[in-house]
């Protein structure tokens, strides 16, 4: 068995949280590291959880500028790709994934299974 993509997740929503760790942990390929609420959380965590992708909600209570968040991210931890994830538009998201400067975007109400072919194909994409 290959080593599993090593995920961090951050959310301010409890239940996005659940549902993002149960989708992606159904698979043995992929193993959630890190569960956090808040900017803050993140990146005190990054470096002991050490994930191959975060995903990162768009909006966070304590992140007034997510570009500022994504910045400290890659000086702590400059092999982790970056993923925007938001309930906005598709068109949106994208253009915010783009300004901020993040490997990519994935809408929320992403199913299960397109979900972690995202994951997947980022990670693929960062060889």
């Amino acid at each position: 068995m290959s080593v599993p993509i090593r995920v961090a997740v951050c959310d301010d929503a409890r239940a996005v949280k659940f549902f993002l760790r149960t989708v992606l942990e159904e698979e043995a390929d992929i193993e959630v590291v890190s569960a956090t609420s808040c900017g803050a959380e993140l990146l005190a965590a990054i470096g002991e959880a050490r994930p191959d992708i975060v995903l990162l909600d768009l909006v966070l209570p304590d992140v007034p500028e997510p570009a500022d968040l994504v910045r400290e991210l890659r000086e702590l931890s400059p092999r982790t790709a970056i993923v925007l994830m938001s309930n906005m538009p598709a068109s949106r998201l994208q253009a915010e994934a783009e300004r901020i400067g993040t490997e990519g975007w994935v809408p929320k109400a992403h199913k299960g299974e397109l979900l972690r072919a995202a994951v997947r194909t980022i990670i693929a994409a960062q060889g």
